[in-house]
């Protein structure tokens, strides 16, 4: 029997005499301690709720948060429909919103601002408060999404004395007056202040490197002028982004496809699916720029990203389907991968307003856009209609809502395999951790990879899982939790997904037709219970497999320390129907067809038939779920 070997940096993995594939992974010191102080920040806040970020991850009184930003663009969506994207948005795990300011939408005419109706930023701002959601504006003065002159007005270019998006004197000058309007409407809203304001972008994709870092300087100090401060300055990073040293944080991001191409075949990129910690990504922008990782070095920052696409838009020679996968996928492949931050872009679809589109032929920009629709094939439509991709990615973000504290600070593992294998990377802090793994490429079915088990070196064990090789097939994408220790219940492993708990229940869910296989160690477990499963006990912990995934597949934990806890573990269409709100002051767990959101303790049910059905999990001595 013929032996195949990958060979990476510090790992091996090789086949046995039975043809298993055993992917070995050494996450037994891996730590680091983040660099604080650095970064020239804003104002973070009372202490007690101070919002840092040191060279890892950000921190929100001193404990680590990973948050998950949305991007929804206020002046494209109708004011009485802000609201119902922002609950949707809430619903769907994300904790800030981004939103562009295009220029030209509120200095349409020279010296006339607007900030009424869809423009009204205060407005919007406010709302996001109401729903307990952080804003970060991006403020441009350059803005691109897709607008006319990357939102700068028509006039501002009709002015053949200065330089656009320069330190141009008389640039700068109007861009002092339009800094001054914005920090008009941000009075009182900031974080400092009570508000919900936590951070700002300045400019986007400015791409001159060294050579740009004066204007981006100058724009930074412009917005503290205007008394624009805020806990986090941001720029965008990919293709040599010009970052003043520590004065700013680049933000990265990558999407599935590029409708910028002049080119109507497909885009091959496997690189957004694999896991590197490189951060940049030549294929974010147009084709005609090729970036080289020479401008600068990434140790001093933390790996957030601002433009993770789960959808794009399309444009008139290039009409692109993106699979729900592709963006899930993507970010799995960050998140594996060190990101402490995970940005989408666009996360609620929107409309254009008539001629402020862009378009190649009367601009000279990049790409020709349809006069109206900005659906971008968006987690939310621009009708409001929730994707398939919303769902596959609310799953990872309940994970990461709750977990975010031990995760954060989690240090990456990432084995270089081969590219057309599966992609396998653990986050660990030395004694517990997370696998995340990747069976999948946009365009490119991956071979179903048979008889797989790992084996993950942590600092006081090694796990060796499952007991039997199990299959990845094409398209499979995972987390898997190493050793982690849940309340009072140390969970070994699991071949299932966690996604979040209600009170004395853990929810997790089947990755594609994998056998589920949890292992418990019995130092915290006294015994496992479940009506239908295998339970092993071996000298140190319970094995529990044969499980029929599904509502009714609950295992009663009997705990050392006297409390019982529950898991449920659910099939993967159940859990894209899965939906953790609040309700009544308390954490509920729905499974529908249907689409849910909650709003200040009432939850409210979508669907376009009059008869969907819904289950609400019970909790307590015998958890189940219910019809209602």
């Amino acid at each position: 029997m013929k032996k195949i070997s990958f060979l990476f940096i510090g790992f091996c993995l090789f086949t046995n005499l039975s043809a298993q594939k055993v992917y070995r992974l050494d996450a037994s010191n891996v730590m680091e301690t983040p660099l604080y102080g650095h970064l020239k920040m804003g104002n973070p806040g009372p202490k007690e709720r101070a919002i840092e970020v040191n060279s890892l991850y950000m921190t929100v009184g001193g404990k680590p948060i990973l948050p998950v930003m949305g991007e929804l663009h206020f002046s494209r969506i109708r004011k009485d429909l802000w609201e119902d994207r922002i609950l949707k948005m809430k619903a769907c795990g994300i904790n800030i919103i981004s939103t562009y300011l295009f220029w030209n939408h509120h200095e349409e005419i020279e010296g006339q601002f607007e900030w009424e109706n869809e423009k009204d930023l205060r407005s919007f701002i406010k709302l996001c408060r109401k729903h307990g959601l952080f804003v970060v504006p991006r403020l441009g003065p350059w803005s691109h999404g897709e607008a006319r002159n990357g939102g700068t007005p028509d006039w501002i270019l009709q002015k053949k004395y200065l330089k656009d998006r320069s330190n141009d004197v008389v640039y700068q000058n109007y861009v002092k007056r339009y800094f001054a309007q914005i920090a008009n409407q941000l009075k009182g809203l900031y974080y400092k202040d009570g508000g919900n304001i936590i951070g700002i972008q300045l400019e986007n994709e400015y791409w001159y490197g060294k050579e740009g870092e004066p204007h981006i300087q100058w724009l930074k100090d412009t917005a503290l002028e205007n008394g624009i401060d805020v806990p986090m300055y941001t720029v965008t990073g990919w293709g040599d982004g010009s970052v003043p040293p520590l004065e700013v944080i680049p933000l990265w991001g990558g999407y599935a496809d590029a409708p910028w191409v002049e080119h109507v075949g497909k885009e091959y990129q496997p690189g957004n699916f694999l896991f590197d910690s490189f951060r940049d990504n030549e294929n974010i922008g147009n084709d005609q720029i090729k970036r080289q990782d020479v401008y600068m070095t990434y140790e001093k920052y933390p790996f957030f990203t601002c433009e993770m696409g789960v959808g794009v838009q399309n444009t008139y020679h290039r009409r692109l389907c993106i699979d729900p996968l592709d963006g899930l996928g993507m970010m799995i492949a960050k998140l594996g991968s060190g990101s402490n931050l995970l940005g989408y872009y666009i996360f609620a679809g929107a409309t254009q307003f008539t001629g402020t589109e862009e378009e190649q032929l009367k601009t000279g920009y990049w790409s020709r856009l349809p006069v109206k629709s900005y659906d971008f094939q968006a987690a939310i439509r621009e009708s409001g209609e929730i994707a398939e991709s919303y769902k596959k990615v609310k799953k990872l973000h309940y994970f990461v809502n709750e977990f975010e504290k031990d995760l954060a600070p989690m240090m990456p593992v990432i084995p270089k395999w081969e590219e057309d294998g599966l992609q396998v990377s653990v986050r660990s802090n030395n004694e517990t951790g997370y696998m995340f793994g990747i069976n999948y490429s946009r365009y490119h079915p991956k071979k179903a990879q048979k008889s797989v088990k790992f084996e993950v070196k942590l600092k006081d064990k090694t796990l060796r899982f499952p007991q039997k090789g199990i299959e990845m097939q094409d398209s499979t994408v995972f987390i898997w939790p190493l050793n982690v220790e849940l309340d009072a219940m140390r969970l070994n492993y699991a071949t299932a997904q966690l996604m979040g708990s209600v009170d004395n229940c853990y929810l997790f869910f089947q990755n594609r037709q994998i056998p589920v296989e949890l292992s418990f160690d019995k130092s915290t477990v006294k015994g496992v219970k479940a009506s239908r499963a295998k339970i092993q006990e071996e000298s140190d912990s319970w094995i529990v497999n044969g499980l029929n995934p599904g509502k009714d597949c609950v295992l009663k934990v009997q705990l050392q320390n006297g409390e019982e806890k529950y898991v449920v573990i659910l099939t993967e269409k159940e859990a894209d129907n899965c939906w953790l709100l609040e309700q009544d002051g308390k954490k509920v767990c729905y499974i529908s067809d249907a689409d849910l959101y909650s709003s200040f303790g009432d939850v409210y049910i979508f669907s376009t038939d009059k008869k969907a059905a819904y289950y609400k999990l019970k909790t307590g001595m015998n958890p189940r779920f219910e019809q209602k």
